[in-house]
């Protein structure tokens, strides 16, 4: 196996590197979310922009509810000149 650093210097930082190994061999634990309390429904659509905590949010409560994680009337604008291009499209 090769790798892009010196592993000769690593030992002598003390530091070991074993095949097959990785930090992430144990399973990963996250924090319980009471969705419903922060007044987030998986199954409606959101107004949330994309990229925003709030959609970060939705997409959480849609995975942990093993809904679909897209909705078709979610807000998909990324800034003012696609809601402005839309509006000339549609009149």
């Amino acid at each position: 196996m090769s790798f892009d650093f010196d592993v000769e210097e690593l030992e002598e930082e003390g530091l070991e590197l074993e095949e097959g190994s990785s930090e992430y061999d144990e399973p990963l634990e996250f924090e319980e979310i009471d969705f419903a309390a922060l007044g987030i429904d998986p199954k409606e659509p959101t107004v949330a922009k994309p990229g925003s905590e709030e959609k970060v949010l939705i997409l959480a409560a849609r995975y942990a509810a093993g809904v679909p994680l897209w909705h078709d009337s979610d807000c998909y604008e990324h800034g003012p000149g696609e809601s402005l291009l839309r509006m000339a499209q549609q009149g």
